[in-house]
């Protein structure tokens, strides 16, 4: 069966906290609080509690220089055949189908986190915890913080310039892509990740800071995109034993296909990623649906750029709107309702030319961005979200869909064969159907009867669907899969945009062969 691992490191290499022959200590169980609950936050640092059975005392003995050492936490990959040993037996004694033989696995203890196991979380052990007596050892209950947290502490004086036109400013920029080059630059210095930002590229000069104010990288990153129509949430996501801060779109439209056997599919950038059967997603008793408070308008705050008297720059707060464009019904935006967000991007140039002479350039939203602002508003508007969705290692193996027990966002997904699958609104669609990722949630570990237990309780966020082209009849040609097989609504039937046809299997020429 998968195993988790975790890995601790004082600044001379990792240690394995999972070998009870290396006198340490073994993991008893943790949690993680991750992300957010709704779009109109950024993520913080996530923070992991965790309790540790030290069999020996040899790690409570040291508990007061365990602040500020490097935690992991891995588990085990879905194992390959050649892993699989003599000692699980012949196939005769085995009793389960073989999609379950790796369950019967017992993963080896890894000796540093550079193994093919998967990492779930990274970050810095906290000040403070317990120490209590256990059986014959010690039980130390600890908390730790993911590395994003040393963005949210940088907040030093950023560049500045000679030119008179900035004189009183830092963090003087003007370009996007040369602010994150700082940020990054500093980040890398103080052993903190990187912000990976491809696909965010975008014009104009965020606005410049008096010298008066100070803001976090932290703050700093997340205005620096916050105008992109993406609309990027930013999380820390590891990889092996280092992480990447890297974004998760909200505002991406993703397509939903069809394949073979009848499983839905979404499609993201040319990563497909299978529906998650509904019966195996755990819900609250009364698959409660939550009915979302209209949000009617997006509500950019940027920044317009000035000039006093000797041509000294300056930057005021600016106000952008873009609403539904019509695609709501009247009854929802009779009470205005905004979503708002803070960037540093400047909107608007009440200059008179000096702050393009100063190598500075506005950005302002397109008819495609305001567009695509109308899609997202329509699609949080009128969709019903799960209250409780739980992830359980027990029903949806993480060997087999690892992205779903991270402390980050998965991609795009959809739940097939819900039973709100069946609702559908005033324009026919699907009230629960089409695409969507977790933004935050609270990850568990424990054991249950000798078997390490993963869970993860999500919230879930609608992600816009591709609906450019609508599929029509004639495109599922000789789609294979009966109604029974689909296990999806007429109305969520509507939301596919393309459907897998069987490959054409070669026949034998048999002309001139003799019976």
């Amino acid at each position: 069966m998968q195993k988790p691992f975790m890995f601790i490191d004082w600044g001379d290499g990792w240690k394995s906290l999972n070998d009870p022959l290396q006198d340490i200590a073994v993991l008893a169980q943790f949690s993680v609080q991750w992300g957010v609950e709704t779009a109109d936050e950024q993520p913080d640092p996530s923070v992991m509690s965790f309790t540790l059975r030290d069999l020996k005392g040899w790690l409570t003995g040291r508990a007061l220089t365990l602040a500020g050492a490097r935690i992991l936490v891995q588990i085990s990959e879905q194992p390959t055949w050649a892993m699989l040993t003599d000692a699980m037996g012949t196939w005769k004694v085995q009793r389960m189908p073989l999609n379950r033989l790796h369950s019967a696995y017992a993963p080896p203890t890894p000796d540093n986190p550079d193994s093919t196991a998967i990492t779930l979380f990274g970050g810095i052990i906290s000040n403070g915890g317990t120490a209590a007596a256990h059986k014959t050892g010690w039980k130390l209950k600890l908390t730790a913080s993911s590395r994003l947290l040393l963005w949210k502490r940088l907040a030093k004086q950023g560049p500045t310039s000679t030119d008179a036109r900035w004189a009183g400013q830092h963090w003087v920029t003007t370009t996007v892509a040369a602010r994150l080059a700082e940020l990054n630059t500093r980040a890398r210095e103080a052993g903190a990740p990187e912000a990976d930002a491809a696909g965010l590229e975008t014009t104009g000069t965020p606005a410049s800071y008096d010298t008066s104010d100070y803001p976090t990288q932290l703050d700093l990153l997340h205005r620096l995109y916050a105008h992109h129509p993406h609309m990027p949430l930013w999380y820390e996501v590891p990889h092996k034993d280092t992480s990447v801060i890297e974004y998760t779109p909200l505002n991406r439209p993703v397509a939903m296909r069809a394949t073979t056997d009848g499983t839905l599919t979404i499609t993201d950038q040319g990563t497909v990623t299978p529906a998650i059967p509904a019966p195996l997603v755990e819900t609250d008793d009364d698959t409660t649906l939550t009915i979302p408070e209209p949000i009617t308008q997006i509500t950019l705050k940027a920044k317009k750029a000035t000039a006093d008297d000797d041509g000294v720059l300056a930057f005021e707060d600016d106000e952008t709107e873009m609403g539904d464009r019509g695609l709501l019904p009247a009854n929802l935006t009779a009470t205005q309702s905004s979503l708002t967000m803070e960037s540093d991007i400047t909107t608007q140039d009440d200059t008179g030319g000096i702050l393009g002479r100063a190598n500075g350039t506005t950005w302002t939203p397109s008819e495609q961005n305001r567009i695509d602002a109308a899609r997202w508003l329509e699609t949080i508007d009128r969709r019903l979200t799960p209250e409780t969705i739980v992830f359980d290692g027990r029903k949806i193996d993480p060997a087999n869909r690892p992205e779903l027990y991270k402390t980050s966002p998965p991609d795009a997904f959809t739940l097939q064969g819900a039973r709100s699958g069946t609702l559908a609104d005033d324009t026919s669609r699907p009230t629960t159907g089409g695409a969507y990722t977790a933004i935050g949630g609270i990850l568990t570990f424990e054991w249950a009867d000798q078997t390490p237990v993963l869970r993860n309780e999500v919230t879930l966020w609608p992600i816009p669907l591709d609906t450019d082209r609508q599929a029509t009849w004639s495109d599922m040609q000789a789609w294979p899969p009966t109604w029974a097989q689909t296990a999806m609504s007429i109305a969520e039937l509507g939301l596919v945009s393309a459907y897998d046809q069987p490959a054409i299997i070669d026949q034998p020429n048999w002309e001139g062969v003799q019976p």
